[in-house]
């Protein structure tokens, strides 16, 4: 009978601590993401790009068309933006890990002073390196209607 509730107790405690774990992982894997789109909504080129791989390219979908960009000229645009306070809000992220890689789903809405200008999906993959996450692939579609 002891044997049983020690085998009991050590399954509970294991059960319990792998959502926990999974719980810390998706944490942080969110901490750059959420640190993009801070930075974005800041207009802070330089704080962009410190959580992205250099020379990545973002990767939209816009009205059944094809878009790419490289992650510096994303970041020239967002710098420059002179149309009033910008954001990006994600909502609802589901996390997905496999040891050093890891991917981002999340619905968005993109607002300019606090209006929705559009939305849609954004994908983001993220690679473990250097004792860090870090941005690797950004891919989003957008549209103008529907938007929440």
């Amino acid at each position: 009978m002891q044997l049983r509730k020690s085998i009991l107790a050590g399954t509970l405690m294991l059960c319990s601590w792998v959502p926990c774990h999974a719980a810390d992982q998706a944490s942080q894997v969110m901490e750059p993401v959420h640190k993009f789109f801070d930075a974005l909504g800041r207009q802070d080129k330089n704080a962009m790009l410190t959580v992205a791989a250099p020379h990545i390219e973002i990767t939209s979908m816009h009205q059944g068309e094809l878009h790419r960009l490289s992650i510096d000229a994303l970041a020239d645009a967002i710098a420059a933006h002179r149309g009033g306070t910008i954001a990006e809000h994600i909502d609802h992220p589901r996390v997905q890990v496999d040891h050093d890689l890891a991917v981002v789903w999340a619905p968005y809405k993109f607002t300019v002073d606090g209006h929705v200008h559009h939305c849609g999906t954004d994908v983001i993959t993220l690679g473990y390196t250097d004792n860090r996450w870090l941005i690797i692939g950004l891919s989003d579609n957008e549209r103008k209607e529907n938007c929440p």
